[in-house]
Formats: structure tokens, C-alpha cells, sequence
């Protein structure tokens, strides 16, 4: 773009996942001329429901479930009338037998050391700034992995098996890779009253995002989708997206830009200037959790009547690689259900090896040795190895040790005109809430410099 020029647009939004979505939703409403650039077919980025069911079923190969204290999610759900469902049938179960008293006692007083440090943390809402500097006096438990705090209580080798799962289902990862400091924020946010998976979103959870872009797209915002961004030029008075569509290279101009690609994707694009080193470190130290997600449909839901026989599943060696499993279909009718079996953490980044059909065969016998004969009620499965996803290549990110007090900082600041977001910018990482909040910041640090920000205030506030 030259100097001389106006640009077409005044913000440019790389990614139409949540954080992209909301961004583009909020400063369009705002007045601004706004572009939402995605490299798929589809909007959702890792939100991805998937529809083609027998008995008009749905199931989430994506992000699903909401916590009492999404307020942004459940916000946008009311303001877009999408009915918000409690899960009053919700089952789930881990394949492995239980652990004894003495598993139990080690867990139990692992949770309450967290608790305590939680409680010194302040689990009162306040803006990120402030509780980043709260951060700061944990710089020395930042240190420190789920795994080295367990060690110090001297609870690990009882309570490893349940804080393994624990950390494959929470954060895709193993407990020597994920921050204690990042446990116990996280811990500060779901206190006392707060239920957990509580809801889902009736129809699905992809009705929010597309309710977020279609919104976008009336008040006038210019959807782009199969449309690959190579290179983010920035200039003194705005930016150029270098970036191809069905074979066409093309190239758009705006004002401002927001970065909001899952992690992995931003140091792969080409910017002119480069990111600041500081950026570039931060983001190759976030972790990337592994998740293979396995969602198989049934002509009768019999785990809602038979009890699952995990001493004789135990005795498959793949069982310990399936760290939970639930209902998909727990708020719809029908005789069908659907189930969902999650693989995270290190067994999924070893089941990249299998093809789908694999992991779906590999699914079917934990079941069938779960439920004796359940293989004979079988209709169809899906899998999704979200590290192979070509435009995500990250199953949920993590915090690993060091990084709330050593980069986090970074990741949060603008570039110029270059403004980020997505749920690894959020201590609610790896959530739609955590998009959502990265999104609106993104997009009311944008309006401040437009002059533009008293009149979008008090519309975002009431998200939370």
C-alpha cells in the first residue's frame, strides 16, 4: 500500500474461529469497514459440528461443553437466541478401573494445596492486567510443573494415574509439561459455585459462531473464506494481507489487522517487518496438547442401562490411551446416541501413526470390552487428529512452566498496527471463553484508536 493511499478496509481479521469471529462482529457493529479472512471452507476454525447424523443427531468434534462462568458464551448465546441446555443427563466415565483410598487421599490433598495457592491468587474478577501482576509474586511456582508440585507434597506416585488423566483430559498434555502456576489460575476462576460442563448450546456449538459471522455479514462486514494468507505487510499508515484464493493471488489493505490463527499458524505466515524476537520466543514456548477426538453413533444408547466392565477392558493395552469418554447426545432425543472417546496428551501424538478407520477400530474394542456386543449396534464413526488439521496443527494450547511470568506479556501486546487474539491469549486457555475475551480486546484496543471505543463499551461489557 502506498503511503499516499486510503485503504479499502479499516480492519482486516485473519481467522473466522471464535476470537476472529467476535473481533470482526464487534468493530463492524462499531462502524468500522471490516474484512474476516479464513483459509477454510467453513467459520468455527476448531469449532466444528458436525450435522449428518442418522435420526438428525449432532456431535461436536470440537469444543462443546460451557462452564457457569462463561459469561461471554452464555451472553452471546442470549443475545443471538440460542438456547442454552444444562446437561441433566451427563455421563461420562474413564475406562480404567478406580484408584483405592490411598489414590484418593493423594488426589484430594493435591486439590487442596492448589486450592490454598488459589485463594492467595484472588479468584475475584478483575481485568487480566491486574491479575498478570498478581502473577508476578508466583514467578518462583511458576517454575514448577503439575508433576514437581505433586512431588513436593509427596502425593505423586499415589495420585499419578488420576492426575495423568486429570492432565490429558484438561490440558491435552502430560503433568511434567503443564505450569502448577497455570493449574492454580485456572483453579482461581472455578471456585466455590462454579459447575463445570454444565451446558451445551441447543443445535450445536457452531450456531454461536455463525450467528457471530452472519450478524457480522448484515451490518455490512466481507466474509473471505478459501482464502490463504502468506504475508502481513505493515506500513506507517496501515497494513497489506498478501494472500491466494482458488489459485488467485490478491493482495487487501487495511488500517489495522488482528492476528487471530491458533498459535502455531502466526510464526508461519511472512511479516514485513518480522515480529519482535521477544514474540516469536513466547510463542514457540506455549504448548501444543495433542487431542484425537473419536465420535462413534449407536442404534441404542445401552451404556445409559449396563454397567461397563473396566476390569475386563483394562486388559487391552490400547484402554489407557482413552482417558475419558461421554455422551455427545445427552440434551437430544432419539433412540440413537453418539459417544465420544478422548485421546489426549501422549497417546495422541503417538496416534497420529493410525489412519481413521484405525483409531475408529481401536475405539470399538475399549467399547466392545466396555459393553460386551455393543460392536453389533455400530452405525458410523468420525475421528479427528486436530495436530493433523493442516490450519490448526494444535489440538488446546497449555501454559507450560515459565511462561505466565516469562512471556505471556509479550503475546498480549500490539505490533503497531497488528493486534493478536485467540484462546492461548486468555488464562482461560484453551476455552471459547478464553477466544472470546482475547477477541474483544483485540477489538476494543483497535476502536481506542480509532477514537471509537466509548460507543462499543457498553455493549461489550454486558458479556462480561
Amino acid at each position: 500500500m502506498r503511503e499516499n493511499e486510503d485503504p479499502l478496509y479499516d480492519v482486516v481479521v485473519l481467522g473466522a474461529g471464535l476470537a476472529g469471529s467476535v473481533a470482526a462482529y464487534l468493530l463492524q457493529r462499531s462502524g468500522c469497514r471490516v474484512v474476516l479472512v479464513e483459509a477454510r471452507s467453513r467459520v468455527g476454525g476448531r469449532i466444528a459440528t458436525l450435522y449428518d447424523w442418522d435420526e438428525r443427531q449432532y456431535a461436536e468434534l470440537g469444543p462443546e461443553f460451557i462452564d457457569s462462568n462463561h459469561w461471554r458464551v452464555l451472553g452471546y448465546a442470549q443475545q443471538f437466541g440460542i438456547p442454552v441446555r444444562r446437561r441433566t443427563r451427563f455421563w461420562g466415565l474413564s475406562p480404567l478401573p478406580r484408584g483405592g483410598r490411598m489414590a484418593s487421599s493423594a488426589w484430594n490433598r493435591f486439590w487442596e494445596a492448589v486450592g490454598r495457592e488459589a485463594k492467595r491468587l484472588s479468584s475475584k474478577p478483575r481485568p487480566l492486567t491486574l491479575l498478570l501482576r498478581r502473577l508476578k509474586a508466583f514467578a518462583l511456582m511458576d517454575q514448577l510443573s503439575m508433576r514437581d508440585f505433586a512431588e513436593q507434597l509427596g502425593v505423586w506416585e499415589s495420585a499419578a494415574p488420576q492426575l495423568v488423566r486429570y492432565c490429558r483430559n484438561l490440558e491435552a498434555a502430560e503433568p511434567h509439561e503443564v505450569s502448577i502456576l497455570s493449574v492454580i489460575a485456572q483453579e482461581a476462576f472455578y471456585g466455590d459455585g462454579v459447575e463445570q460442563g454444565a451446558y451445551r448450546l441447543e443445535g450445536g456449538t457452531q450456531r454461536l459462531v455463525e450467528s457471530l459471522v452472519s450478524a457480522f455479514e448484515q451490518t455490512g462486514g466481507m466474509l473471505m473464506l478459501n482464502t490463504v494468507a502468506e504475508a502481513v505487510q505493515r506500513g506507517r499508515r496501515g497494513v497489506r494481507l498478501y494472500a491466494h484464493t482458488d489459485g488467485r493471488a490478491m493482495c487487501l489493505d487495511a488500517r489495522y489487522a488482528v492476528i487471530a490463527l491458533p498459535f502455531p499458524m502466526v510464526p508461519q505466515l511472512e511479516f514485513r517487518p518480522s515480529l519482535r524476537p521477544e514474540r516469536l520466543d513466547a510463542l514457540a514456548r506455549i504448548g501444543r496438547g495433542h487431542v484425537v477426538k473419536n465420535l462413534l453413533q449407536f442404534r441404542t444408547r445401552f451404556w445409559l442401562h449396563q454397567q461397563p466392565q473396566r476390569d475386563r477392558a483394562a486388559r487391552l493395552p490400547i484402554t489407557p490411551d482413552i482417558s475419558a469418554i461421554w455422551d455427545e447426545t445427552d440434551i437430544l432425543p432419539g433412540e440413537a446416541g453418539i459417544l465420544s472417546l478422548w485421546v489426549g496428551g501422549e497417546p495422541a501424538s503417538r496416534w497420529a501413526r493410525f489412519s481413521e478407520a484405525e483409531r475408529l477400530e481401536l475405539c470399538l474394542q475399549v467399547l466392545d470390552a466396555l459393553y460386551p456386543n455393543c460392536r453389533a449396534q455400530f452405525i458410523r464413526g468420525v475421528s479427528m487428529h486436530w495436530s493433523q488439521e493442516p490450519f490448526s496443527q494444535v489440538g488446546y494450547p497449555f501454559q507450560p512452566p515459565g511462561l505466565l511470568t516469562g512471556g505471556f506479556r509479550e503475546l498480549l501486546k500490539p505490533e503497531g498496527r497488528l493486534f493478536f487474539a485467540g484462546d492461548y491469549l486468555s488464562l482461560f486457555v484453551g476455552y471459547m471463553e478464553g477466544a472470546l475475551e482475547s477477541g474483544e480486546r483485540a477489538a476494543c484496543a483497535i476502536l481506542k484508536r480509532l477514537g471509537r471505543y466509548n460507543q462499543e463499551r457498553r455493549g461489550v461489557a454486558q458479556h462480561g
